[in-house]
């Protein structure tokens, strides 16, 4: 053979050979498995079909609209796992799983809700706008057209008028209501309502007002513990209406009333010792008056009183009384208690312009009321010093008699401990004494009296004699019949 045959001959071998080897090598390609999707989208709220809904698939296959009937297809799926994800105007978007299986076609139905790019304003409100006494607690209500099926929240915010911070602040309310308690009376607030769709939208209200009641035309004073330190109240007939008028770290004590009602002097410890302070009737404006302090045997911020005309106080520092303008101004000594002896509690009438004041030595038992003219001259011992402790003088309406408790069991401890404390009134001019806690029950104290406003009562503390148990406020008749528990953990009460 020739060379150039033996080439070709070579040539058709090696070509023959590729061929074979080629078509024994190739890879081998699995069979594609396909499946469908179709089905329906309708309006959640009202079912009906929704047209020209976008539909689409995660991984990414194809995108369709639905028809006029609200149905769908997606053909020549591969088999496998995936999300349909729906996009129409006007409707909440909304995904759902499903699994596509080979040679087959998964049906779907989907609703969809609807949304809105604004969430609807509030309406309607209540309290009603600039409605006027409303409670201290108080249900504020509002409505929305909420015609959609979007789950709509509100955030309320409530101010008190002159204050830019929000009193209350409430986000994510499901409900159209919340109730808000502890306002002040005769205040006036402001609220609105924010609307949050489920996308985030927000639409704010209106502001709207309202005036809450006006302050209680309480006539009774008094100190309590019960919110956990010593603070004023004050109280309407029946214990109804009260209010706390003072909110301190300290002592606030011996709470008394101007003649109009419009002020209350007390004391109290703020600055370490007990001085005099007014306060406007509810609780507000508050001035110290005195810069010299109410001290002494035994005192502990109760040894002070108005002048008639309000005008004045008297007080006891040591052996000194004092008098000093309502201002603070002008003080003045009017007496000095007998050697050894403190001043501590008193009162003064303008019926012939009288004081009485009890006189207290170095222990609490030590002690006696005497009388005297405001100008501290013509003093005369009312109330000896008597076995057991006598405490608490004040005159009658009429200035005729002077009222104070004696512990008439004798008992005598530095304590201060009383067991059978009783009141008694006594006739200034005829010096006749009259016992009225006939009524008293064993193992308790009639401590604090003083006379109602028209005389014809008493208002007192009793107590248990073991310092168990908590104080509480009494009425009874003159005369000491009918009594009657007038509030609990309650002292110091003052009637005007």
């Amino acid at each position: 053979m020739n060379t150039r045959n033996h080439s070709v001959f070579r040539a058709v071998v090696l070509l023959i050979s590729s061929l074979l080897f080629h078509s024994c090598t190739e890879d081998k390609v699995d069979p594609l498995y396909l499946g469908s999707i179709h089905g329906s989208v309708l309006s959640k709220s009202s079912l009906e079909a929704i047209e020209q809904v976008e539909i689409t698939t995660v991984p990414v296959t194809s995108v369709v609209l639905t028809d006029n009937k609200g149905r769908f297809i997606i053909n020549k799926i591969p088999e496998g796992e995936y999300t349909v994800v729906t996009k129409a105007d006007g409707y909440s978007r909304e995904s759902v799983k499903v699994k596509v299986i080979r040679n087959a076609s998964t049906e779907l139905g989907i609703k969809l809700r609807s949304s809105s790019l604004l969430a609807p304003a509030p309406f309607d409100p209540n309290p009603k706008n600039g409605e006027t006494n409303i409670p201290l607690t108080v249900q504020l209500k509002w409505d929305t057209d909420n015609n959609t099926d979007d789950k709509l929240t509100y955030t309320v915010r409530l101010f008190e008028s002159n204050n830019i911070t929000p009193l209350v602040e409430r986000e994510q309310l499901a409900d159209t209501t919340l109730t808000v308690e502890n306002l002040r009376y005769n205040t006036t607030y402001y609220w609105h309502v924010d609307v949050v769709s489920s996308t985030g939208y927000i639409t704010s209200g209106p502001t709207w007002l309202f005036q809450t009641i006006p302050f209680p035309n309480n006539r009774i004073v008094y100190t309590s513990a019960k919110s956990g330190n010593y603070e004023i109240y004050s109280s309407g007939p029946g214990a109804t209406s009260t209010v706390q008028l003072t909110y301190s770290d300290h002592y606030e004590l011996r709470p008394l009333f101007s003649n109009k009602r419009d002020l209350i002097a007390f004391s109290s410890n703020k600055n370490v010792d007990y001085h005099i302070y007014t306060m406007n009737y509810n609780g507000s404006a508050i001035q110290q008056v005195t810069t010299i302090p109410i001290a002494g045997f035994h005192n502990q911020g109760v040894g002070f009183s108005w002048s008639p005309d309000n005008g004045k106080f008297i007080y006891s520092h040591y052996d000194k009384l004092y008098r000093i303008d309502r201002t603070g101004v002008n003080l003045t000594t009017i007496a000095t208690a007998p050697k050894n002896r403190n001043f501590r509690a008193c009162d003064w009438t303008a019926v012939g312009n009288k004081i009485v004041v009890e006189t207290v030595g170095p222990v609490i038992y030590d002690s006696e009321i005497y009388l005297m003219n405001a100008s501290g001259k013509d003093t005369v011992r009312l109330v000896d010093n008597l076995p057991g402790i006598i405490q608490s003088p004040s005159f009658s309406i009429d200035g005729k008699e002077v009222m104070y408790t004696r512990d008439v069991s004798g008992y005598e401890s530095a304590t201060g401990r009383q067991l059978d404390t009783r009141i008694f009134i006594k006739d200034i001019e005829t010096l006749d004494v009259t016992e009225v806690s006939g009524g008293k029950p064993n193992g308790t104290n009639d401590l604090q009296p003083r006379f109602s406003p028209d005389g014809a009562k008493i208002i007192f503390v009793n107590a248990s004699n073991d310092g168990s148990g908590k104080k509480s406020v009494w009425i009874m008749n003159k005369n000491g019949s009918e009594r009657q528990l007038l509030m609990e953990d309650a002292e110091m009460p003052h009637w005007q």
